[in-house]
């Protein structure tokens, strides 16, 4: 029994040991152990700290989360080189709201520095800079530091021990790979920048807002400039804003960088949703910066996830540049995971934790980058299949190919206009060529007839069964009236629910035995949605190339008078002219 109780008591003697670290002629210390105590009123003075003794011995790497709580931190030093040594203790994060230096020796305070953005003075110049103290040992002296901690960020840091060399080469080493990282990070903000002013697609300036975002948010934290200094302890927490704007603007760029309103409008409206809330809490971070802070860490737990599963979706539709997003964001979501736990306390404050988020963010851009290249490459490549089956389309089998054909053909190739809802070419185009048809069947006084086509009570399918039920009869229609069609027939939609065919070398006989061929199979056609099944009718009006027939308006408004006849007529009916 009295074993045991012994080892309890040097159990806990140990635990609360005061441990005394030993320097000599080291350059640098990076590794060691400090003395903590956490005061939870956050009310105790130096006089109160220096009479406790239960500190709690831990790593010179802190975690602690955010917290309401004090923190101090106590670390006896003592000189053992033969000379008197000069060094500084450093904390490695500029962040923290309020830090006091206390340095004892012989039980008497020989100085004092308060540091930190809490105590930033008004109306002048305040550096942001990594907070430290300097300090002297003589041969054989021993110091006590104190230091007071408190913080509106999370309380994560380390403490650093440098002589004046190895501190100047690491502030040195530590702004030039910022300063790199960040400035490569500006240069593709800029070049998106540019190619947005090209393009006019909305997701190039959503990635630069997100890109000036992060960097807004890094270089607060790291005290790099534009933000290096500020006017008060207020006008640096109005840049803490650009954290919950980072998240809004890269939900934004999620939603058009893999065009989600096309896979579905519902997930659409929810990253819309998730945008506007950020950049809500990003104004009220402004005014109550804490809670808004804890708000957006508690949500941006759940948010990345949903936006790597969008990411997922996206690429199981098809959406080849969801695999840019996905790898990107997979990178980026480890680094900010580890950043998460490190900040919250879960992981233990190293290198790789803090700075891992911005060489995920990095990658992370590189790869955002690359996806808007490739969609631009995958638009042309849309742009070049719609012209070439254009061109496929207008190879009209006639005896002759005129030059005022090819120029057809050629302007028909560079217009591209196609209705998206149907496959079909749509007015500007069939005009622009029927024109250039009409001429050349006149020199040639070969015949040209056209099929003006309407759906019957449209409007009424829309009402009954709606509007989507109503897109699925149109399409059902078009791939009607574009079956065994030759070559050199040409078929568009020109107006909501009305069709037109132009049919060269045909004649008004057999224009009307078409018409009617398609009225038929109409009739008897049914289109089958999910939730209903829709049969419907469609009228027609023909007409043929006239001696005075000078252009193509001139055969519509003719088919388009027929078309009344037929909808007047009962509707389901073709109407030439001479039969009704």
């Amino acid at each position: 029994m009295i074993k045991y109780l012994l080892l309890l008591i040097f159990f806990f003697t140990t635990l609360f040991a005061e441990h005394t670290l030993i320097i000599d002629n080291n350059s640098t210390i990076e590794k060691f152990k400090i003395s903590t105590y956490e005061d939870k009123t956050s009310s105790l003075t130096i006089k109160d700290i220096r009479s406790i003794k239960k500190f709690k011995e831990v790593n010179n790497n802190i975690s602690n989360g955010f917290t309401n709580s004090t923190f101090w931190y106590k670390l006896t030093i003592k000189n053992t080189s033969p000379q008197t040594i000069q060094r500084y203790l450093k904390l490695t994060e500029s962040i923290m709201d309020k830090i006091d230096f206390y340095i004892y020796s012989n039980n008497k305070m020989i100085k004092y520095k308060k540091d930190g953005v809490g105590y930033f003075k008004e109306g002048q110049k305040n550096y942001l800079e990594r907070p430290f103290i300097e300090f002297d040992l003589k041969k054989d002296e021993t110091k006590t530091i104190y230091i007071k901690i408190s913080s509106l960020y999370p309380m994560f840091n380390s403490f650093q021990i440098y002589d004046k060399n190895a501190l100047n080469t690491f502030e040195r080493e530590y702004t030039t790979i910022y300063a790199f990282l960040i400035g490569s990070l500006l240069s593709l903000a800029l070049y998106n920048l540019m190619i947005f002013f090209y393009t006019r697609d909305i997701s190039y300036i959503f990635y630069v807002l997100y890109s000036l975002s992060f960097i807004s948010w890094q270089t607060s934290m790291s005290g790099i400039y534009p933000f290096d200094t500020f006017l008060n302890t207020q006008s640096y927490y109005f840049v803490g804003a650009s954290i919950p704007l980072l998240v809004a603007f890269l939900t934004l760029f999620t939603n058009h960088i893999l065009d989600i309103r096309t896979m579905s409008k519902k997930y659409y409206y929810v990253l819309n949703f998730i945008g506007s809330f950020y950049i809500f809490l990003a104004i009220c971070s402004i005014f109550a910066f804490k809670p808004s802070i804890l708000v957006m860490n508690a949500t941006t737990t759940f948010v990345l996830p949903f936006l790597l599963y969008m990411g997922y979706k996206s690429y199981k539709n098809g959406n080849i540049i969801a695999i840019f997003y996905l790898l990107a964001q997979v990178g980026f979501l480890s680094m900010s995971t580890l950043f998460s736990l490190s900040s919250y306390g879960f992981l233990e404050y190293n290198f790789y934790s803090r700075h891992g988020i911005m060489v995920g963010s990095f990658i992370e851009m590189i790869l955002f980058s690359l996806a808007l290249a490739y969609r631009i490459k995958i638009l042309e490549k849309e742009k070049f299949i719609i012209m070439q089956k254009a061109k496929d389309n207008l190879e009209i089998n006639v005896k002759k190919r005129t030059k005022e054909l090819e120029e057809s053909k050629k302007k028909l190739e560079i217009l591209a206009n196609k209705d998206f809802l149907s496959d079909l070419l749509n007015r500007r185009p069939l005009f622009e060529i029927s024109n250039r048809l009409i001429s050349l069947a006149k020199r040639e006084n070969t015949t040209i007839s056209v099929l003006l086509f309407d759906i019957d009570k449209f409007k009424a399918i829309n009402d009954t069964y709606g509007h989507k039920e109503g897109d699925e009869v149109i399409k059902a229609f078009s791939k009607i009236l574009k079956k065994d069609r030759r070559n050199s027939d040409i078929v568009a939609r020109i107006g909501g629910e009305e069709f037109v065919i132009l049919l060269p070398s045909t004649t008004h006989k057999d224009a009307f035995i078409i018409a009617e061929e398609i009225r038929k199979e109409v009739e008897t056609f049914q289109v089958k949605t999910k939730d209903s099944t829709i049969c419907f009718t469609v009228s027609c009006g023909v007409s043929s190339l006239r001696k005075e027939d000078n252009n193509m308006d001139e055969l519509i408004a003719r088919a388009d008078k027929r078309l009344y006849m037929a909808k007047n007529n009962g509707r389901n009916v073709v109407v030439d002219g001479d039969i009704v």
